[in-house]
């Protein structure tokens, strides 16, 4: 029982420490460089093309089974990809801290970003198959969790922690601080015990993704990803801009996303992960989407609260009032986001072979993807219409309804010892 605790406290880490990796250069592209190229006066027409950084992320599992069936066996089976992988980002990163913003270097940049990113998601890959790999079933939620608590503190170091060394220092501290980063926590990689977990042999031979979509199950989990996670889409995409509009300065947002939000997200996870070992997969993945559909309607209220203004003479009072009460709607809306994903994430693991786990596991997390980009692209469009107030109202209501079509879904799924 000892040993297995200590194996299992040594996995856990080292699926943070993965995690934390591969979640550097993401968020590093995601927050910190647009930022930072905008204040270096790039044309807006180029900072939009950094979208097509993630496109890797979005169609990862067209190559997701070649990364679980080709590998040098005396390296490991997880263990080749990581390492190649990990290098590329490292010397790309490196490599973009010594080019300068110039239009004669601009297509280079972008090259060597999108190198990046492919390579970063390639990772992933690798990455999630590990995990469900050496985890039982049983411990699928801390091992969610711990995926989580990775990414969160990832966004806080590669988004927050690389804007505030350009901000202190300059461009080529920051990247190479980035990378240094990478390669500290890359050093882990050699403590990674890359062996089969003989509680999951079977005698699959290849992965194959037309296998995974040709099972019975899969249409039933893909339309419960839609399902759950549609009404999330617009509303993560707009809280950015509401805060805008509603007066909060780029440093206020910064900091409750990047440090806040980061704090709140790494102490969700946690506490996902200890419920669902407590109780179970499906029943924490209901109360976590009831929670959000509360957490909704609770911002939708305090969108009404300026309307206090007509009764209150204190303006002052009112507007902090109100500013606050966004913060702190923010805040739980990250939180049920972290519990969500934690919970969402473990039912991915569950539902995974584990003789083709980077495969199965890439096609549900790019559906997912899908899902969060076309509602994001929606979102603003809404806005737009019916504004902030009528579309988060309506986001509260479909995410009750969501959960009222939930049950039904995860009954045709039939996910056994969940």
């Amino acid at each position: 029982m000892i040993v297995s605790q200590q194996k299992n406290r040594h996995l856990l880490t080292m699926v943070a420490l993965l995690y934390v990796a591969h979640a550097l250069p993401l968020y590093f592209f995601n927050v910190a460089l647009p930022a930072i190229l905008r204040h270096q006066g790039v044309d807006i027409r180029v900072i939009g093309m950094l979208s097509l950084l993630y496109l890797p992320w979005a169609f990862k599992f067209l190559w997701a089974s070649y990364v679980d069936n080709y590998y040098c066996a005396k390296i490991g089976k997880r263990k080749t990809w990581l390492f190649f992988t990990q290098i590329i980002v490292v010397v790309g990163l490196f490599g973009l801290g010594f080019l300068q913003f110039s239009e004669s270097e601009i297509v280079l940049f972008l090259s060597i970003s999108f190198l990046v990113s492919l390579a970063s998601a390639t990772q992933d890959i690798a990455i999630d198959g590990y995990t469900v790999e050496q985890f039982d079933k049983s411990s699928f939620g801390l091992a969610s969790a711990m995926q989580s608590f990775g990414v969160a503190f990832g966004s806080m170091v590669g988004g927050a922690g690389t804007l505030w060394l350009y901000q202190r220092f300059d461009w080529q501290m920051a990247t190479i601080s980035l990378a240094t980063t990478v390669v500290l926590i890359s050093c882990s990689l050699w403590f990674l015990k890359d062996q089969d977990n003989p509680k999951h042999a079977t005698n699959l031979s290849r992965a194959s993704l037309i296998r995974l979509i040709k099972r019975p199950q899969t249409k039933w989990l893909l339309a419960l990803i839609v399902v759950f996670r549609f009404v999330e889409a617009p509303m993560m995409a707009m809280l950015n801009p509401m805060l805008v509009d509603f007066g909060f300065s780029l440093s206020q947002i910064g900091l409750l996303f990047s440090v806040f939000g980061a704090i709140v997200g790494i102490g969700s996870a946690l506490l996902a992960g200890v419920l669902i070992k407590y109780i179970d997969i499906v029943r924490c993945l209901i109360l976590f989407g009831w929670l959000r559909t509360a957490v909704y309607a609770l911002l939708c209220l305090g969108l009404l609260y300026p309307l206090l203004g007509d009764f209150l003479p204190a303006v002052g009072l009112l507007k902090t009032g109100f500013m606050s009460l966004m913060a702190i709607s923010v805040l739980l809306i990250l939180s049920v986001r972290y519990l969500t994903m934690t919970a969402l994430y473990a039912l991915f693991m569950n539902a995974a072979n584990p003789d083709q786990a980077g495969t199965d596991f890439t096609l549900f997390v790019c559906v997912e993807l899908l899902v969060y980009f076309i509602g994001g692209a929606m979102s603003g469009f809404l806005v737009h219409q019916f504004g902030y107030d009528k579309l988060f109202l309506w986001l509260a209501i479909g995410s009750g309804v969501s959960m009222l079509i939930l049950p039904t879904l995860i009954k045709k799924f039939s996910v056994t010892d969940c």
